[in-house]
């Protein structure tokens, strides 16, 4: 009977023992868990005052924008069309609005903007090149080989340096738009191969027809006719022969013709 009673004094007592253990384990998780969520309040807490300050601080507004990469366009001109604001804060700054804004300026082919903290950006640029200057209607204007119209320009013809291209049959074009005419590329590859065999000869294209072409220097005392560009390149040695016997002779020339096959002509003035 003693021995009985000695056993369920035994289990009563590992009962216990194996309670305080849970309990002991629970207490223990319940202040992990505590403690990480103090953690985690606390960490929001500090979070959201530096969000807080940084959005609202003066330390982070913009006080200076650096532009690189431009030739053509001004700082004044980038610095207006991005619709960055000095003084603005840096973080609440739309970057996309404003490349999207730039790319709209016919000179800018790529754009990005960086911030640098706390209160600087920089707005990296790549222009595109005029290639031309394109009479068309009453205007002068700036253009990419690949026809792109850049802007206006207000110098008048004598003192263009880039070819100047006349004779394209449009009414009118506007800034950002692209010349869809064949001749227009023909023409400027046409002054551009006069330019490689007779460097600094030829200055101007005009466009006679879609295949007819008259290349001439400044002062329209030296012009060749031409249909295609290609053939100013192959019959570079018929050419060059041609202008020693203008010069050597002081023929009175209107034109050299160079459309014909295997055949140049010396097109004398009446």
């Amino acid at each position: 009977m003693n021995i009985k009673l000695e056993d369920e004094d035994k289990e009563r007592d590992t009962r216990d023992e194996e309670e305080e253990e849970e309990g002991g384990r629970n207490q223990s998780l319940a202040l992990r868990l505590t403690k990480i969520l103090i953690f985690y309040l606390a960490l929001g807490f500090l979070g959201w005052n530096f969000f807080s300050f940084i959005f609202s601080s003066n330390f982070c507004n913009i006080e200076e924008v650096i532009i690189k990469g431009n030739d053509y366009l001004s700082k004044d001109e980038i610095f207006y069309k991005s619709g960055i604001q000095l003084g603005e804060n840096i973080f609440k700054l739309d970057l996309k609005k404003s490349m999207d804004s730039l790319r709209q300026e016919p000179w800018i082919k790529e754009v990005e903007i960086k911030r640098v903290i706390p209160n600087k950006i920089i707005i990296f640029l790549k222009e595109r090149k005029a290639a031309a200057i394109v009479h068309i209607g009453e205007e002068y204007y700036f253009s990419t080989k690949e026809g792109i119209i850049l802007s206006k320009s207000d110098k008048p013809e004598e003192e263009f340096v880039l070819p100047f291209l006349s004779g394209l049959e449009i009414d009118g074009i506007k800034i950002g738009e692209i010349i869809d005419k064949p001749e227009f590329r023909l023409a400027l590859e046409g002054i551009n191969s006069a330019e490689v065999i007779l460097p600094r000869r030829f200055c101007r294209v005009e466009i006679l027809s879609p295949d007819d072409f008259m290349i001439c220097n400044e002062d329209n005392t030296l012009k060749v006719r031409v249909n295609r560009p290609e053939v100013i390149i192959s019959k570079e040695n018929m050419l060059r022969e041609a202008l020693e016997k203008i010069e050597k002779e002081k023929l009175l020339v209107d034109y050299i013709d160079i459309r014909f096959k295997d055949s140049l002509v010396i097109k004398l003035k009446k």
